[in-house]
């Protein structure tokens, strides 16, 4: 079985990369993908899964723009669940992302250019995961970053997040597990229990499609 990784916003795949190496080692086929998140060609993307994925199955895991990207291929594409089964997200705004709207207040949403297309900004987030795929949405309560600063700024109270998305943006309502680590949005693609999370999984697929 394959597992397939997909950054986050002005992220590459780079980052990803000790994770990758460490799926890897414990016996895994790894696809570690690069992508523009700020000018995104769709077509072209999806195109890329689909020739990656082929018959699958592949377990999707993508970190936080990464994992709306995933939910869009997913659902424009109608993927079954002999190919993709499962998808694991990471610090994914579910619900979209405040700190994406705290930019517009700026006047400096252009930065993120075509990731909104993905439903980024809370106003396009979908309601609940409609997919047939199992959904493990696993969150960091690690709150450093900007993200508590601008909750000072613009609203009453500061959320608990990973310093970037909060944990209630990681929920959707018919998600199959929701799992919360001690990370920053960007240490969790470090830390080695997300890699045994993943792992296991991995294993509990694999055994049912076996």
């Amino acid at each position: 079985m394959k597992i397939m990784l997909l950054h986050g916003l002005f992220m590459h795949r780079l980052i990803m990369t000790p994770m990758a190496k460490r799926l890897q080692k414990l016996g895994w086929q790894v696809e570690n993908l690069s992508y523009p998140s700020t000018r995104t060609d769709r077509r072209r993307l999806f195109k890329i899964f689909d020739q990656l994925i082929g018959d699958g199955p592949v377990l999707m895991v993508g970190h936080s723009l990464g994992g709306l990207v995933i939910k869009d291929y997913l659902k424009t594409h109608q993927v079954p669940l002999s190919k993709v089964p499962m998808v694991i997200t990471l610090g994914t705004p579910h619900q979209g992302a405040k700190i994406a709207k705290d930019l517009e207040k700026l006047n400096i949403q252009k930065m993120l250019g075509s990731s909104l297309q993905f439903g980024l900004l809370p106003k396009d987030f979908e309601s609940a995961w409609h997919l047939p795929q199992q959904l493990i949405s696993i969150a960091g309560n690690i709150k450093l970053g900007a993200r508590p600063l601008l909750d000072r700024v613009w609203r009453e109270e500061v959320e608990e997040s990973d310093g970037t998305v909060s944990i209630a943006e990681t929920k959707i309502a018919g998600m199959s597990e929701h799992i919360i680590v001690r990370h920053t949005h960007t240490s969790m693609l470090y830390s080695r229990d997300v890699v045994k999370l993943i792992n296991q999984f991995a294993l509990k697929i694999q055994a049912q499609t076996s």
